[in-house]
């Protein structure tokens, strides 16, 4: 799970959706095609646009086999998603060792960090910033203003 309980979110969009697997809590980006989002694998370039932290688990259900999930949002590959544009979320989809009031960069894959990377021409976008640091089990507060 990469998305803590302990969550305030005060804007949410569901105008997007997402054709892969993915786990809810991490920074997803507009996708080449009009209308999806996807956790992007190189976090700088000019066609890097963060939109929310993802708040769905995304799995490949079956309902022939089993029923839908009514513990835990989850929808099926190529569903709408709902994401947080604004926020404070607890999330353990962390890279590096963030301290409390430091910017918190988009990672690789959806992390966030508080290093900034960049390809030599463009900088990793800013998601917001580190209310905590990470705790015991490896979750930080981020503030998200996107």
């Amino acid at each position: 799970m990469a998305l803590g309980p302990n969550r305030q979110v005060f804007q949410t969009s569901i105008r997007y959706a997402m054709d892969a697997a993915a786990e809810r809590g991490g920074v997803v980006c507009a996708a080449s095609t009009a209308g999806i989002v996807e956790y992007r694998v190189v976090p700088t370039g000019s066609t890097v646009y963060p939109v929310g932290v993802l708040l769905d688990d995304v799995e490949d259900l079956n309902f022939d086999r089993h029923p839908e999930y009514l513990q835990r949002e989850v929808v099926d590959i190529g569903s709408v998603v709902g994401l947080c544009n604004k926020g404070e979320m607890q999330t353990n989809l962390i890279v590096g060792t963030p301290a409390q009031g430091q910017p918190a960069y988009l990672h690789p894959s959806g992390y966030v960090g508080p290093t900034r990377l960049t390809d030599g021409v463009n900088p990793a976008p800013q998601i917001g910033v580190f209310r905590t640091a990470k705790d015991a089990n490896g979750y930080a507060t981020v503030l998200v203003d996107l």
